[in-house]
């Protein structure tokens, strides 16, 4: 969490994607969010195989 560009005082998710989406950059927003989901996806596999993590 962190803040976004317009809200300096309440945290964001995703501050990145929001802030691309406040811009209104379409490019932007696309990098963003691949970006985010790249990050998401490697943390679920992860925690698929989290029965092997301490192996």
């Amino acid at each position: 969490f962190a803040p976004a560009k317009g809200n300096k005082y309440a945290a964001s998710g995703f501050p990145s994607v929001s802030n691309a989406v406040a811009d209104g950059d379409s490019t932007e927003i696309e990098i963003e969010v691949a970006i985010a989901t790249y990050f998401v996806r490697g943390a679920l596999s992860t925690l698929k195989e989290f029965h092997n993590f301490f192996s």
